[in-house]
């Protein structure tokens, strides 16, 4: 990991490097619990033939990790706004109402980026200013996706060190994650759709995360029913 670490990120709560340990993937990216620090995976495609580029950046209590990615993007590619590519995101928690407008500002200054957002978990879903950004971006043509479990397998084999896994984990298929994957599935359509929340998240007396669904009238219902992937 050391060869991707920057003395000056560190100093603003960011980690960042090429190829993300097992043990950090499987614990952030796990959708059924919460942990407090922010994973960002990336990759960029090139229209042209060119090596894809593929990071990781982690922010921890500092700098969002969504507002160095964008920086990062940018020293990338601004000596030439105009180039054709395409990002793939996979964002241990969805972007905040804030990092969602900055990514808006960005994709302005580079109208040729086409930019796929996959998230484990949606951050503080019931706040407003983040079901509106979330919203905002699907409406300016950003896809944005629940992490599926071919998501997870992808991000395994493309991101995380071979030197960590063992010779039988080449695939990663976490099929317990299926009801979590569901349940934020159906809560991100109730944002795009701009219905009312559905999902609730509280503790037990563990402190233990605990997941449900609220569905409170019968157009909400049937929305969510249509959009449920399972």
């Amino acid at each position: 990991m050391a060869s991707g670490w920057n003395r000056d990120h560190e100093s603003r709560g960011i980690t960042q490097g090429w190829k993300i340990s097992q043990e950090d993937f499987v614990e952030n990216y796990d959708p059924s619990v919460l942990p407090s620090v922010t994973y960002l995976l990336y990759e960029i495609k090139w229209n042209h033939r060119r090596r894809h580029w593929q990071r990781w950046i982690c922010s921890a209590g500092g700098e969002h990790a969504e507002t160095y990615f964008l920086e990062d993007i940018y020293r990338k590619l601004r000596s030439n706004p105009f180039v054709h590519c395409s990002i793939t995101c996979y964002i241990s928690w969805s972007p905040c109402g804030y990092c969602c407008q900055e990514i808006m500002d960005f994709l302005e200054k580079m109208p040729n980026v086409n930019l796929v957002i996959y998230v484990a978990r949606l951050y503080w879903h019931k706040e407003e200013t983040n079901r509106q950004g979330l919203w905002n971006l699907e409406n300016i043509g950003v896809s944005i996706q629940v992490m599926d479990l071919p998501d997870y397998n992808y991000c395994w084999r493309t991101f995380v060190d071979d030197e960590d896994k063992y010779d039988d984990e080449d695939d990663y298929w976490p099929r317990h994650f299926a009801p979590w994957i569901m349940l934020y599935s159906l809560e991100l359509q109730s944002i795009l759709q701009n219905i009312p929340s559905c999902l609730e998240v509280s503790s037990d007396e563990n402190y233990t995360p605990v997941f449900s669904l609220c569905v409170e009238d019968e157009e909400q219902k049937r929305a969510l029913t249509s959009a449920n992937p399972y």
